[in-house]
Protein backbone atom coordinates (compact mmCIF):
# COMPACT_ATOMS: atom_id res chain seq x y z
CA UNK A 1 0.00 0.00 0.00
CA UNK A 2 1.41 3.39 -0.97
CA UNK A 3 1.99 5.95 1.76
CA UNK A 4 -0.48 8.82 1.91
CA UNK A 5 1.23 12.09 1.03
CA UNK A 6 0.40 15.02 3.30
CA UNK A 7 1.91 18.42 4.03
CA UNK A 8 4.64 18.62 6.66
CA UNK A 9 3.11 19.35 10.06
CA UNK A 10 2.75 23.06 10.65
CA UNK A 11 3.06 23.97 6.96
CA UNK A 12 -0.24 24.61 5.23
CA UNK A 13 -1.59 24.68 1.70
CA UNK A 14 -3.36 27.91 0.76
CA UNK A 15 -6.13 27.87 -1.83
CA UNK A 16 -9.51 29.28 -2.74
CA UNK A 17 -11.71 30.53 -1.15
CA UNK A 18 -9.31 31.56 1.64
CA UNK A 19 -6.57 32.64 -0.78
CA UNK A 20 -8.74 35.52 -2.00
CA UNK A 21 -8.50 37.09 1.49
CA UNK A 22 -4.73 36.63 1.45
CA UNK A 23 -4.54 38.33 -1.94
CA UNK A 24 -6.73 41.19 -0.73
CA UNK A 25 -4.47 41.81 2.28
CA UNK A 26 -1.31 41.57 0.17
CA UNK A 27 -2.72 43.85 -2.54
CA UNK A 28 -3.76 46.42 0.06
CA UNK A 29 -0.28 46.29 1.62
CA UNK A 30 1.49 46.80 -1.71
CA UNK A 31 -0.74 49.73 -2.65
CA UNK A 32 -0.68 51.47 0.74
CA UNK A 33 2.97 50.91 1.57
CA UNK A 34 3.95 52.13 -1.88
CA UNK A 35 1.86 55.26 -1.38
CA UNK A 36 3.70 55.92 1.89
CA UNK A 37 7.07 55.76 0.12
CA UNK A 38 8.12 52.19 0.95
CA UNK A 39 9.53 50.02 -1.86
CA UNK A 40 9.53 46.22 -1.81
CA UNK A 41 12.55 44.11 -0.87
CA UNK A 42 12.74 40.32 -1.32
CA UNK A 43 15.48 38.56 0.62
CA UNK A 44 16.54 34.89 0.28
CA UNK A 45 14.66 32.33 2.35
CA UNK A 46 17.98 30.92 3.63
CA UNK A 47 20.74 32.95 5.26
CA UNK A 48 23.98 32.33 7.11
CA UNK A 49 23.05 31.11 10.62
CA UNK A 50 25.42 33.62 12.21
CA UNK A 51 23.24 36.48 10.94
CA UNK A 52 20.38 35.50 13.25
CA UNK A 53 22.58 34.56 16.20
CA UNK A 54 24.22 38.00 16.07
CA UNK A 55 21.03 40.00 15.50
CA UNK A 56 18.15 38.19 17.20
CA UNK A 57 20.21 37.12 20.22
CA UNK A 58 21.56 33.72 21.20
CA UNK A 59 19.53 33.62 24.43
CA UNK A 60 16.13 33.82 22.76
CA UNK A 61 13.64 31.05 22.05
CA UNK A 62 13.95 31.77 18.34
CA UNK A 63 17.68 31.06 18.19
CA UNK A 64 17.97 28.44 20.92
CA UNK A 65 14.84 26.39 20.15
CA UNK A 66 12.96 27.37 17.02
CA UNK A 67 15.26 27.92 14.03
CA UNK A 68 15.36 25.55 11.08
CA UNK A 69 19.14 25.23 10.84
CA UNK A 70 21.09 22.73 8.77
CA UNK A 71 24.46 22.19 7.14
CA UNK A 72 24.48 22.53 3.36
CA UNK A 73 26.63 20.53 0.94
CA UNK A 74 29.41 23.06 1.31
CA UNK A 75 29.58 22.51 5.06
CA UNK A 76 28.07 25.93 5.87
CA UNK A 77 25.51 26.41 8.63
CA UNK A 78 22.36 27.69 6.93
CA UNK A 79 19.09 28.83 8.53
CA UNK A 80 15.67 29.33 7.00
CA UNK A 81 14.80 32.88 7.97
CA UNK A 82 12.76 33.05 11.22
CA UNK A 83 12.18 36.80 10.72
CA UNK A 84 13.08 39.34 8.04
CA UNK A 85 14.63 42.33 9.80
CA UNK A 86 18.09 40.77 10.03
CA UNK A 87 18.09 39.75 6.33
CA UNK A 88 16.92 43.23 5.36
CA UNK A 89 19.73 44.82 7.38
CA UNK A 90 22.22 42.40 5.81
CA UNK A 91 20.98 43.50 2.35
CA UNK A 92 21.14 47.17 3.38
CA UNK A 93 24.80 46.76 4.33
CA UNK A 94 25.77 44.46 1.46
CA UNK A 95 24.41 46.81 -1.20
CA UNK A 96 25.95 49.93 0.31
CA UNK A 97 22.70 51.78 0.97
CA UNK A 98 24.10 53.56 4.02
CA UNK A 99 25.00 56.44 1.71
CA UNK A 100 21.31 57.24 1.28
CA UNK A 101 19.75 59.60 3.85
CA UNK A 102 16.54 57.54 4.02
CA UNK A 103 15.71 53.99 2.87
CA UNK A 104 12.18 52.67 3.29
CA UNK A 105 11.35 49.03 2.53
CA UNK A 106 8.45 46.65 2.90
CA UNK A 107 8.40 42.89 2.51
CA UNK A 108 5.92 40.03 2.24
CA UNK A 109 6.89 36.40 2.47
CA UNK A 110 7.28 33.14 4.38
CA UNK A 111 9.27 32.74 7.61
CA UNK A 112 10.08 29.51 9.44
CA UNK A 113 10.14 28.65 13.13
CA UNK A 114 9.87 25.26 14.77
CA UNK A 115 7.59 26.46 17.54
CA UNK A 116 4.63 25.00 19.36
CA UNK A 117 1.65 25.55 17.11
CA UNK A 118 -1.16 27.69 18.48
CA UNK A 119 -4.13 29.56 17.05
CA UNK A 120 -3.04 31.19 13.81
CA UNK A 121 0.62 30.22 14.32
CA UNK A 122 2.36 27.79 11.99
CA UNK A 123 5.92 26.61 11.43
CA UNK A 124 5.85 28.11 7.98
CA UNK A 125 4.15 31.44 8.47
CA UNK A 126 3.94 34.64 6.48
CA UNK A 127 4.79 38.18 7.47
CA UNK A 128 4.17 41.66 6.15
CA UNK A 129 6.68 44.20 7.38
CA UNK A 130 7.90 47.75 6.81
CA UNK A 131 11.23 49.28 7.80
CA UNK A 132 12.87 52.71 7.56
CA UNK A 133 16.63 53.30 7.79
CA UNK A 134 18.37 56.63 8.38
CA UNK A 135 16.21 59.04 10.43
CA UNK A 136 16.56 58.93 14.21
CA UNK A 137 13.76 61.45 14.67
CA UNK A 138 10.62 60.47 16.58
CA UNK A 139 8.53 61.42 13.55
CA UNK A 140 9.93 58.37 11.73
CA UNK A 141 8.76 56.13 14.57
CA UNK A 142 5.33 57.68 14.35
CA UNK A 143 5.16 57.39 10.55
CA UNK A 144 5.89 53.68 10.90
CA UNK A 145 3.28 53.23 13.63
CA UNK A 146 0.72 55.27 11.68
CA UNK A 147 1.29 53.11 8.59
CA UNK A 148 0.55 49.96 10.59
CA UNK A 149 -2.51 51.58 12.21
CA UNK A 150 -4.06 52.73 8.94
CA UNK A 151 -3.24 49.47 7.18
CA UNK A 152 -5.11 47.47 9.83
CA UNK A 153 -8.08 49.81 9.42
CA UNK A 154 -7.91 49.55 5.62
CA UNK A 155 -8.24 45.76 5.65
CA UNK A 156 -11.19 45.94 8.06
CA UNK A 157 -9.67 45.21 11.48
CA UNK A 158 -11.09 47.42 14.19
CA UNK A 159 -10.72 47.20 17.98
CA UNK A 160 -6.93 47.20 17.98
CA UNK A 161 -5.08 48.92 20.81
CA UNK A 162 -1.60 50.36 20.41
CA UNK A 163 0.66 49.31 23.29
CA UNK A 164 3.74 51.50 23.61
CA UNK A 165 6.97 51.49 25.57
CA UNK A 166 10.58 52.70 25.39
CA UNK A 167 13.61 50.52 26.05
CA UNK A 168 15.91 53.51 26.21
CA UNK A 169 19.48 53.71 24.93
CA UNK A 170 22.41 51.40 25.58
CA UNK A 171 23.79 53.63 28.41
CA UNK A 172 20.41 53.35 30.17
CA UNK A 173 20.60 49.57 30.44
CA UNK A 174 23.27 48.80 33.09
CA UNK A 175 21.42 50.36 36.05
CA UNK A 176 18.16 48.82 34.92
CA UNK A 177 19.68 45.36 34.49
CA UNK A 178 21.26 45.68 37.93
CA UNK A 179 17.85 46.43 39.46
CA UNK A 180 16.25 43.62 37.47
CA UNK A 181 18.83 41.06 38.59
CA UNK A 182 18.47 42.16 42.19
CA UNK A 183 14.69 41.71 41.92
CA UNK A 184 14.81 38.21 40.38
CA UNK A 185 17.85 36.86 42.30
CA UNK A 186 15.96 35.73 45.45
CA UNK A 187 13.64 33.60 43.29
CA UNK A 188 16.14 31.97 40.93
CA UNK A 189 16.20 28.71 42.90
CA UNK A 190 12.55 28.13 41.92
CA UNK A 191 13.15 28.78 38.20
CA UNK A 192 13.15 26.17 35.48
CA UNK A 193 16.54 25.32 33.96
CA UNK A 194 15.71 27.44 30.90
CA UNK A 195 14.70 30.42 33.04
CA UNK A 196 17.87 30.09 35.11
CA UNK A 197 19.95 30.20 31.93
CA UNK A 198 18.04 33.29 30.74
CA UNK A 199 18.62 34.97 34.10
CA UNK A 200 22.35 34.38 33.83
CA UNK A 201 22.84 35.25 30.16
CA UNK A 202 20.18 37.87 29.37
CA UNK A 203 18.07 38.83 32.37
CA UNK A 204 15.80 41.22 30.48
CA UNK A 205 14.51 38.33 28.37
CA UNK A 206 12.69 37.06 31.48
CA UNK A 207 10.19 39.88 30.92
CA UNK A 208 9.21 38.15 27.68
CA UNK A 209 8.91 34.71 29.27
CA UNK A 210 6.44 32.13 27.97
CA UNK A 211 6.41 30.32 31.34
CA UNK A 212 3.08 30.87 33.09
CA UNK A 213 4.61 30.21 36.51
CA UNK A 214 6.83 33.28 36.13
CA UNK A 215 4.12 35.69 34.97
CA UNK A 216 3.08 36.93 38.48
CA UNK A 217 6.73 37.56 39.38
CA UNK A 218 7.38 39.36 36.09
CA UNK A 219 4.36 41.59 36.65
CA UNK A 220 6.01 43.14 39.70
CA UNK A 221 9.47 43.60 38.17
CA UNK A 222 11.14 47.01 37.87
CA UNK A 223 10.20 48.83 34.65
CA UNK A 224 12.75 50.28 32.28
CA UNK A 225 10.79 53.51 31.96
CA UNK A 226 12.10 54.51 35.39
CA UNK A 227 15.68 54.26 34.12
CA UNK A 228 15.51 56.20 30.85
CA UNK A 229 18.15 58.81 30.14
CA UNK A 230 17.19 62.35 29.15
CA UNK A 231 17.63 61.77 25.40
CA UNK A 232 15.53 58.61 25.35
CA UNK A 233 12.89 60.19 27.56
CA UNK A 234 12.62 63.24 25.27
CA UNK A 235 12.37 60.98 22.23
CA UNK A 236 9.57 58.95 23.82
CA UNK A 237 7.71 62.10 24.87
CA UNK A 238 7.82 63.32 21.27
CA UNK A 239 6.53 59.97 19.99
CA UNK A 240 3.57 60.20 22.35
CA UNK A 241 2.88 63.83 21.42
CA UNK A 242 2.94 63.11 17.68
CA UNK A 243 0.64 60.11 18.07
CA UNK A 244 -1.79 62.32 19.96
CA UNK A 245 -1.61 64.90 17.17
CA UNK A 246 -2.46 62.20 14.62
CA UNK A 247 -5.39 60.97 16.73
CA UNK A 248 -3.90 57.51 17.26
CA UNK A 249 -4.76 56.35 20.79
CA UNK A 250 -2.25 54.33 22.80
CA UNK A 251 -1.62 52.82 26.20
CA UNK A 252 1.76 52.76 27.93
CA UNK A 253 2.84 49.16 28.55
CA UNK A 254 5.94 49.21 30.76
CA UNK A 255 6.51 45.43 30.40
CA UNK A 256 6.61 45.54 26.60
CA UNK A 257 10.16 44.54 25.62
CA UNK A 258 9.46 42.46 22.48
CA UNK A 259 11.11 39.09 21.95
CA UNK A 260 14.24 40.10 20.05
CA UNK A 261 17.49 41.51 21.41
CA UNK A 262 18.01 44.25 18.86
CA UNK A 263 15.30 46.69 19.99
CA UNK A 264 16.14 50.12 21.42
CA UNK A 265 13.98 53.09 22.40
CA UNK A 266 10.44 52.78 20.98
CA UNK A 267 8.74 49.40 21.06
CA UNK A 268 5.11 48.85 20.16
CA UNK A 269 2.44 46.25 19.55
CA UNK A 270 -1.06 46.41 18.15
CA UNK A 271 -3.30 44.05 20.13
CA UNK A 272 -6.75 42.96 19.02
CA UNK A 273 -9.12 43.56 21.92
CA UNK A 274 -12.76 43.14 20.87
CA UNK A 275 -15.32 44.77 23.18
CA UNK A 276 -17.24 41.52 23.63
CA UNK A 277 -17.35 37.96 22.37
CA UNK A 278 -14.65 35.46 21.49
CA UNK A 279 -11.23 36.53 20.29
CA UNK A 280 -10.40 34.45 17.23
CA UNK A 281 -6.70 34.77 18.08
CA UNK A 282 -7.10 33.24 21.53
CA UNK A 283 -5.40 34.81 24.51
CA UNK A 284 -2.52 36.18 22.41
CA UNK A 285 -4.14 38.96 20.44
CA UNK A 286 -1.03 40.65 19.06
CA UNK A 287 -1.46 41.37 15.33
CA UNK A 288 1.58 43.62 14.82
CA UNK A 289 4.81 44.33 16.63
CA UNK A 290 7.82 46.51 16.07
CA UNK A 291 10.08 49.24 17.29
CA UNK A 292 13.47 50.89 16.92
CA UNK A 293 16.73 49.01 16.41
CA UNK A 294 19.20 51.87 16.14
CA UNK A 295 22.33 49.78 16.76
CA UNK A 296 21.60 46.75 14.58
CA UNK A 297 23.10 48.04 11.32
CA UNK A 298 26.35 48.91 13.08
CA UNK A 299 26.42 45.65 15.06
CA UNK A 300 26.15 43.66 11.82
CA UNK A 301 29.13 45.49 10.31
CA UNK A 302 27.44 48.42 8.61
CA UNK A 303 27.45 52.19 9.18
CA UNK A 304 25.95 53.81 12.26
CA UNK A 305 22.41 54.10 10.89
CA UNK A 306 19.28 54.07 13.09
CA UNK A 307 16.23 52.13 11.95
CA UNK A 308 12.63 51.40 12.90
CA UNK A 309 10.16 48.83 11.63
CA UNK A 310 7.27 46.45 12.26
CA UNK A 311 6.01 43.04 11.19
CA UNK A 312 2.56 41.46 11.05
CA UNK A 313 1.65 37.78 10.88
CA UNK A 314 -0.38 37.38 7.71
CA UNK A 315 -1.81 34.02 8.81
CA UNK A 316 -3.25 35.63 11.93
CA UNK A 317 -4.63 38.61 10.02
CA UNK A 318 -6.49 36.30 7.65
CA UNK A 319 -7.80 34.17 10.54
CA UNK A 320 -9.07 37.31 12.23
CA UNK A 321 -10.68 38.66 9.05
CA UNK A 322 -12.46 35.34 8.52
CA UNK A 323 -13.80 35.43 12.07
CA UNK A 324 -15.11 38.97 11.41
CA UNK A 325 -17.13 37.71 8.47
CA UNK A 326 -14.88 38.83 5.63
CA UNK A 327 -15.73 36.84 2.52
CA UNK A 328 -13.92 37.36 -0.75
CA UNK A 329 -14.57 35.34 -3.87
CA UNK A 330 -13.49 35.84 -7.41
CA UNK A 331 -16.48 35.24 -9.64
CA UNK A 332 -16.49 35.09 -13.45
CA UNK A 333 -18.44 37.99 -14.91
CA UNK A 334 -19.62 35.74 -17.74
CA UNK A 335 -19.74 32.04 -18.52
CA UNK A 336 -19.97 31.12 -22.21
CA UNK A 337 -21.48 27.72 -23.02
CA UNK A 338 -20.03 26.22 -26.22
CA UNK A 339 -22.70 24.05 -27.83
CA UNK A 340 -21.69 22.97 -31.34
CA UNK A 341 -18.18 21.49 -31.73
CA UNK A 342 -17.73 23.30 -35.05
CA UNK A 343 -18.28 26.65 -33.30
CA UNK A 344 -15.91 26.02 -30.40
CA UNK A 345 -13.05 27.87 -32.11
CA UNK A 346 -15.26 30.98 -32.45
CA UNK A 347 -16.30 30.71 -28.82
CA UNK A 348 -12.73 30.26 -27.56
CA UNK A 349 -11.64 33.25 -29.66
CA UNK A 350 -14.40 35.37 -28.09
CA UNK A 351 -13.46 34.22 -24.57
CA UNK A 352 -9.82 35.16 -25.20
CA UNK A 353 -10.69 38.57 -26.68
CA UNK A 354 -12.89 39.42 -23.69
CA UNK A 355 -10.22 38.29 -21.22
CA UNK A 356 -7.65 40.44 -23.00
CA UNK A 357 -9.88 43.41 -22.24
CA UNK A 358 -9.66 42.65 -18.54
CA UNK A 359 -12.99 40.84 -18.24
CA UNK A 360 -13.30 37.70 -16.11
CA UNK A 361 -14.83 35.17 -18.51
CA UNK A 362 -15.01 31.40 -18.10
CA UNK A 363 -16.07 28.45 -20.25
CA UNK A 364 -15.93 24.64 -20.14
CA UNK A 365 -13.31 23.36 -22.59
CA UNK A 366 -15.13 20.01 -22.69
CA UNK A 367 -18.29 21.49 -24.16
CA UNK A 368 -21.12 19.00 -23.78
CA UNK A 369 -24.77 19.22 -22.93
CA UNK A 370 -26.44 22.48 -21.94
CA UNK A 371 -27.34 21.22 -18.44
CA UNK A 372 -23.77 20.23 -17.62
CA UNK A 373 -22.40 23.60 -18.71
CA UNK A 374 -25.10 25.46 -16.79
CA UNK A 375 -24.16 23.44 -13.70
CA UNK A 376 -20.54 24.40 -14.27
CA UNK A 377 -21.50 28.09 -14.48
CA UNK A 378 -23.40 27.74 -11.20
CA UNK A 379 -20.43 25.97 -9.58
CA UNK A 380 -18.05 28.82 -10.38
CA UNK A 381 -20.74 31.37 -9.40
CA UNK A 382 -20.70 33.18 -12.73
CA UNK A 383 -22.73 36.40 -12.68
CA UNK A 384 -23.96 36.02 -16.26
CA UNK A 385 -24.44 33.12 -18.65
CA UNK A 386 -24.73 32.93 -22.44
CA UNK A 387 -24.94 30.16 -25.00
CA UNK A 388 -22.74 30.35 -28.08
CA UNK A 389 -24.77 28.29 -30.54
CA UNK A 390 -25.56 28.34 -34.23
CA UNK A 391 -28.42 30.81 -33.92
CA UNK A 392 -26.32 33.19 -31.80
CA UNK A 393 -23.43 32.88 -34.26
CA UNK A 394 -25.62 33.72 -37.22
CA UNK A 395 -27.47 36.57 -35.46
CA UNK A 396 -24.23 37.89 -33.93
CA UNK A 397 -26.14 38.54 -30.73
CA UNK A 398 -26.60 36.84 -27.37
CA UNK A 399 -29.30 36.47 -24.77
CA UNK A 400 -27.42 37.09 -21.54
CA UNK A 401 -28.89 35.58 -18.39
CA UNK A 402 -28.23 37.30 -15.05
CA UNK A 403 -27.54 34.42 -12.68
CA UNK A 404 -28.06 36.56 -9.56
CA UNK A 405 -31.68 37.43 -10.38
CA UNK A 406 -34.63 35.05 -9.83
CA UNK A 407 -36.60 33.59 -12.72
CA UNK A 408 -39.43 35.92 -13.71
CA UNK A 409 -37.49 39.08 -12.95
CA UNK A 410 -37.88 41.47 -15.95
CA UNK A 411 -34.12 42.09 -15.90
CA UNK A 412 -33.24 38.40 -15.86
CA UNK A 413 -32.29 38.39 -19.55
CA UNK A 414 -30.89 40.96 -21.95
CA UNK A 415 -30.16 40.73 -25.66
CA UNK A 416 -26.72 42.11 -26.50
CA UNK A 417 -25.07 42.30 -29.96
CA UNK A 418 -21.71 40.60 -30.29
CA UNK A 419 -19.99 43.87 -31.16
CA UNK A 420 -21.31 45.52 -27.99
CA UNK A 421 -20.69 42.59 -25.64
CA UNK A 422 -17.41 43.88 -24.16
CA UNK A 423 -18.87 47.33 -23.40
CA UNK A 424 -21.99 45.77 -21.87
CA UNK A 425 -19.85 43.57 -19.63
CA UNK A 426 -17.66 46.49 -18.58
CA UNK A 427 -20.77 48.36 -17.46
CA UNK A 428 -22.01 45.26 -15.65
CA UNK A 429 -18.67 44.94 -13.86
CA UNK A 430 -18.93 48.51 -12.60
CA UNK A 431 -22.39 47.84 -11.22
CA UNK A 432 -21.49 44.44 -9.72
CA UNK A 433 -17.75 43.91 -9.19
CA UNK A 434 -16.39 40.41 -9.66
CA UNK A 435 -14.85 40.41 -6.18
CA UNK A 436 -17.07 40.58 -3.11
CA UNK A 437 -15.76 43.33 -0.77
CA UNK A 438 -14.74 42.65 2.87
CA UNK A 439 -17.54 42.31 5.37
CA UNK A 440 -20.25 41.72 2.76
Amino acid sequence: MSQKLVAVKGMNDLMSPQIEIWQFVERTAREMFGTWGYSEIRTPIVEDTALFVRSVGEVTDIVSKEMYTFEDKGGRSITMRPENTAPAVRAYIEHGLGQQPVTRWYYLGPMFRYERMKTGRYRQFYQIGAEAYGPADASQDVENIALAWHFLKAIGIQHVTLHLNSLGDAPDRPKYLEALRAYFAPHVATFSDAAKETFERNTMRLLDTKEEALRPLVAGAPVIGDFLGEAAKAHFDEVKALLTTLGIPFVIDRTLVRGLDYYTRTTFEFIYEPPAGDNALGTAGTVCGGGRYDNLVRELGGPDKPAVGFAMGLDRLVLLLESLGTRLERRPLLFIATMEPELKAHAVKLVTELRMKGLAVDFDPRGGKFKRQLDRALAVKARHFVVYGQSEHEARAFKIKNMDLPDGDPNKEATVPLDGLAEWLLNAARVAPVTTPPGS
